[in-house]
């Protein structure tokens, strides 16, 4: 079929490490958007004896065209539908996993009008003794127009695969949609399957079953040896239900299912909008933890562990979960490209999971002092509980509490009558109801004890308070001011350098002087932050809070209570340029989503007004047509009524004619009794003739 050696199919294969991640291959066939699979079965069978692994879907099954692509390589025609983005991208996914699991893979798929059989086989290959890769496929049409070239494909699936007639290959293709069975399954050493099937309701590896058993089973993700656990975190937000012998995968919305979910955001130099990212502790073991990331909503990488998660120190038993469409992985979808993308991410999420390490306890210490039990061994349940509808494959979110469901839940199930309906759209997720990050009160608390140790002392925050006749000028609360606009203005810089994951610049950042000038240059260019009155505004409140300290100091109060009335007067500008720091972040914050809505909006007008011109130019187009295909309506009505009017004109000569030689016949028989001399054999009744010969005869009579 193409100029490829047939030990490339084995060599190919290798890429794929795990079993898993092959299989996953074959189930995104039946995922992407040009099949359209609701369900898929995964299942063990036995077939002449040999075990086999089998997959069917019921998608929209494949064209002979469409197969033919399949088994090929290098080819790739997936295009989105309706915000469904493909996962292939190579068109390498069939060949790579299914070699990956065993020698040979037969491809039923079934049409509204046809049936198509591919055969990939390396015991074939072998058997011919082939020097390139060749795929023996034939198709049956309903209406029994097959091609003749596919006598000898079906000759070659009859002798090498596990099917000898056509009456076994139409009894295993099933209903419309596709199916795959793989034979001589990959062994391990001792001549077993790769796949252990003696596990009722799920498929494990063995090998990494015995090495669980080894290193204890709660050090390894349930994930890599049992199929069960891994389909059900396959996909990000699952679209498509997952049978594995004969029992529904429970998918699970994985960026929803655990505890003390935060929401993050991140926003590389090299795009313009924003990265959720997900942080959650893990409600099952706190030993499972690390990074959960996905590339158009396929699992890519699982449980990676970054920064301090590494040595287990820290970490332990939080997870994070992001989407990376951004970058680009490798064609076994088992990593990402090693770009220097990519180790930006990483250096990020290491951050990220910092701060979030730091937060969680520390939230968790100010409601609960005297809890001394770490957080990370606290027994927790999922902050939110999802189910996917059985009817329309869509996620519900039910009141928190709920703990056991039926097997089969529908949404005229749902606790909310807003979405008792499947024709009711989903709830937004948090990902479109809020863009803001989670807060982050020990980030903020460590930057203010940053902030007390870098600046002035006390004292220089207020106004020098030594000559009464200070009371009645203003002339102090400017450059009271000025410094809080530097200390907000050194405050943004530095929120701005740990938002870039930039933490070390913190002992360079600019002095009181430089973040004046830097304030002001923002402002006058018109890309500042725009805070500026608002800024003003709050910042006269703890001003107001000087002058009292200065009116304190004219009644001739005490050393000692002046002293506290200056602290008091410091904690409450403190306070509120924390406060105000946290307006100006959720203000930039809002801003940029602001922006962000509107490129959309603009994007989406501009999309629709290209289709407003297209419609009308088509509509045009119609009218035109129209007008000429009404004048042809009236020629055609005009030229038919002239054929019927030709027509029966017609009808009636060719009447007459006829009832005129019929009368000339008779005549002529009846002179042939009373002339037998009379040969009237070679006469042309349509002519004259016999009236002449008639009138002749009458005269002689007469």
């Amino acid at each position: 079929m193409q100029d490829i050696s047939p030990k490339f199919l084995h060599a190919n294969s290798t890429s794929h490490i795990l079993p898993f991640s092959a299989i996953a291959e074959l189930v995104d066939n039946a995922y992407d958007p040009d099949v359209r699979a609701r369900q898929i079965w995964i299942d063990w069978t036995r077939i002449r004896g040999l075990d086999c692994l089998s997959l069917r879907d019921n998608g929209e099954g494949l064209t002979r065209a469409r197969l033919h692509n399949m088994l090929s390589f290098g080819f790739s025609e997936k295009k989105e539908a309706k915000s469904h983005i493909p996962v292939g991208v190579y068109g390498n996914g069939f060949k790579s996993g299914s070699m990956r699991l065993g020698k040979d893979a037969i491809v039923f798929t079934k049409t509204r009008d046809t049936m198509s059989v591919g055969l990939l086989s390396q015991s074939y290959l072998e058997a011919i003794g082939a020097q390139r890769v060749l795929v023996p496929m034939i198709t049956f049409r309903r209406d029994g127009r097959n091609h003749v070239e596919d006598g000898a494909s079906l000759r070659a699936i009859f002798k090498h695969s596990l099917f000898s007639s056509e009456r076994e290959l139409c009894s295993a293709a099933g209903q419309t949609g596709t199916r795959i069975i793989i034979w001589n399954l990959r062994t391990t050493t001792n001549g077993d399957t790769e796949f252990d099937f003696d596990t009722g309701y799920d498929i494990l590896i063995r090998a990494t079953i015995s090495e669980r058993s080894n290193s204890g089973p709660a050090m390894t993700p349930e994930s890599e040896y049992s199929l069960r656990a891994y389909c059900s975190i396959l996909y990000l937000k699952p679209r498509m239900q997952i049978i594995i012998r004969g029992q529904r995968v429970k998918s699970q919305l994985i960026s929803k299912s655990l505890a003390h979910i935060a929401q993050d955001n991140y926003r590389p130099s090299f795009l313009t909008k924003r990265i959720r990212i997900t942080f959650r502790y893990n409600t099952k073991s706190k030993e499972h933890y690390g990074i959960m990331m996905y590339h158009k909503n396929r699992l890519i990488k699982p449980y990676v562990k970054v920064s301090c998660q590494c040595k287990a120190e820290r970490g332990v038993g939080v997870i994070g979960v992001i989407e990376c469409n951004f970058l680009q992985p490798t064609h076994n979808k088992q990593d990402f490209d090693d770009t220097d993308k990519y180790r930006k991410i990483i250096h990020n999420l290491s951050i990220k999971l910092e701060e979030y390490w730091n937060e969680i306890p520390y939230k968790r210490k100010k409601e609960d002092p005297k809890c001394t039990v770490p957080i990370e061994d606290v027994l927790k349940v999922p902050d939110q509980v999802w189910v996917q509808c059985d009817c329309c494959l869509k996620w519900r979110r039910l009141p928190d509490g709920i703990t056991e469901l039926p097997d089969k839940w529908f949404c005229s199930m749902n606790y909310d009558p807003q979405f008792r309906a499947c024709l009711v759209e989903e709830e937004l997720d948090n990902e479109e109801e809020d863009q803001k990050s989670y807060p982050k009160p020990f980030k903020r608390q460590a930057k203010q004890m940053f902030f007390t140790l870098e600046k002035q002392t006390p004292s220089s925050l207020v106004p020098p308070l030594t000559a009464p006749q200070e009371l009645s000028s203003q002339s102090h609360s400017w450059p009271v001011l000025n410094k809080e606009r530097n200390i907000l203005a050194q405050s943004d810089t530095l929120v701005t350098k740990a938002e870039s994951g930039m933490m070390e610049g913190f002992e360079s950042h600019q002095g009181p002087a430089d973040a004046e000038e830097t304030c002001e240059k923002d402002a006058s260019s018109g890309t500042g932050r725009g805070y500026s009155s608002a800024a003003e505004e709050i910042i006269e409140l703890p001003l107001k809070n000087a002058n009292k300290v200065v009116v304190h100091h004219e009644g001739h109060v005490d050393d000692e209570e002046e002293e506290e009335e200056e602290e008091w007067n410091l904690t409450e500008v403190q306070q509120w340029q924390d406060e105000l720091m946290e307006l100006m972040h959720e203000t930039a914050e809002e801003r940029d989503v602001c922006r962000q809505e509107l490129e959309v909006l603009r994007e989406h007008s501009a999309t629709l007004e290209d289709e407003r011109d297209q419609l009308i130019s088509r509509l045009e187009r119609v009218e035109e047509e129209k007008t000429s295909l009404s004048a042809l309506c009236d020629q055609l009505k005009r030229q038919l009524s002239e054929l019927r009017e030709q027509s029966k004109r017609g009808k009636e000569e060719k009447d007459d004619s006829s009832e005129l030689r019929t009368l000339r016949l008779n005549w002529s028989r009846l002179l042939g009794s009373f002339i037998p001399s009379l040969h009237l054999e070679h006469v042309n009744y349509s002519s004259d003739v016999i009236d002449a010969i008639l009138i002749q005869v009458l005269d002689h009579i007469t």
